[in-house]
């Protein structure tokens, strides 16, 4: 029962991520000017959405970009993050109301308690980052030609700290309905180990991937440079280092942005290329196999996903396919990573007093 509400959850918080993706390239994120922890009721007469709609026009952003929208138009954006919001808090009861009563029937044991309980304390630490987010969108911009928009660094922060949500709950949920990872024989034990080896580094390269996502994200650098596989009429733009002091440039400029990300995905393909082609000689597990070649077929479809959105002028429906199919690879990694992990001392003991003709 506790894995399968934690899988709910996780279910969820993926939900929360596309929702939030969508949000972001509809423009709708900046429509509601302030914020509550607790939430508040949308408006309910046509004098309220007035009131909100003169709210949004003293925004940057309507004076910059959405001068002139009409008030059904505001409507849609207004929805769209108000549906974020409160998803997000709708989360919270999911998560809440279940762990408050797996508690009573003493479902959850000590330190199961404690990691469901950080979880949550970052959940709740979610919404205020986001608000932190979207204020700095609501700040004038240092120069007149540049769009308002939040900031990448904080952008980043926010879709980080919610891909490490979801991969904390979905790695308990795993944990608790599948103690032991799948087994069989010592050989296969061995033959995950290597696995093991090569498919943390690869992880840590899916996540850093996707960290540079919400940095193009955060920059609006995918409606820069739409070709492929030259950026423009070179391989590699003039201005990638036009920044002081240089390190901005890593994070600021639109240039080295989408060439880090091309670079990061590129790597990470042949990463798992080489995971794929050094499991195939291994004796293992049947599902670890299979887990390897879901990983190859899905980084191979997010590269393909990744150069369609640019190529075609950041669609929403690709674009937010795109941020899915990041979250569907992290998911798959995470799933590789704990059918892999180390035995506990008990089973290998008995793996090791098995009859081999019966191992």
């Amino acid at each position: 029962m506790v894995g399968i509400w934690l899988f709910g959850c996780a279910a969820w918080v993926f939900s929360l991520v596309v929702l939030g993706g969508v949000t972001r390239l509809t423009r709708s994120g900046l429509s509601m000017t302030d914020w509550k922890f607790t939430g508040n009721l949308p408006p309910l007469s046509e004098d309220q959405w007035v009131l909100e709609f003169e709210k949004y026009q003293k925004s940057p952003e309507y004076k910059r970009v959405n001068k002139g929208m009409c008030i059904e138009d505001f409507k849609f954006i207004y929805w769209m993050e108000y549906a974020h919001r409160m998803w997000g808090r709708g989360l919270g009861a999911v998560f809440a109301l279940p762990f408050t009563y797996f508690l009573a029937k003493g479902y959850i044991t000590r330190q199961l308690g404690l990691r469901l309980t950080a979880l949550f304390a970052l959940g709740a630490g979610q919404g205020l980052i986001g608000w932190w987010m979207v204020k700095s969108g609501l700040e004038e911009p240092a120069s007149e030609y540049v769009q308002p928009r939040v900031s990448p660094y904080r952008l980043a922060t926010h879709l980080t700290s919610a891909f490490v949500i979801y991969c904390g709950i979905l790695w308990t949920a795993l944990s608790i309905v599948l103690p032991e990872p799948p087994n069989g024989s010592l050989s296969w034990v061995q033959g995950a180990a290597k696995v093991r080896k090569l498919a943390h580094p690869v992880s840590v390269l899916v996540g850093l991937t996707a960290l540079s996502g919400a940095f193009v994200a955060g920059n609006d650098a995918g409606h820069a440079y739409n070709s492929f596989p030259k950026m423009g009429d070179s391989w590699i733009p003039d201005d990638i280092f036009s920044m002081q002091p240089f390190i901005r440039n890593f994070f600021e400029n639109t240039s080295t942005v989408q060439l880090n990300h091309r670079i990061l995905a590129t790597t990470t393909l042949m990463s798992v290329g080489g995971l794929w082609l050094a499991a195939r000689k291994l004796d293992m597990h049947p599902a670890i196999k299979s887990l390897v070649g879901s990983v190859l077929g899905m980084t191979a479809l997010q590269v393909t996903l990744g150069i369609s959105t640019l190529l075609t002028y950041v669609p929403v429906s690709l674009a937010s396919a795109h941020q899915a199919g990041a979250l569907t690879l992290l998911t798959l990694m995470i799933l590789l990573a704990h059918t892999v992990r180390k035995p506990s001392p008990a089973l290998l003991k008995s793996l090791a007093s098995m009859p081999k003709s019966r191992a």
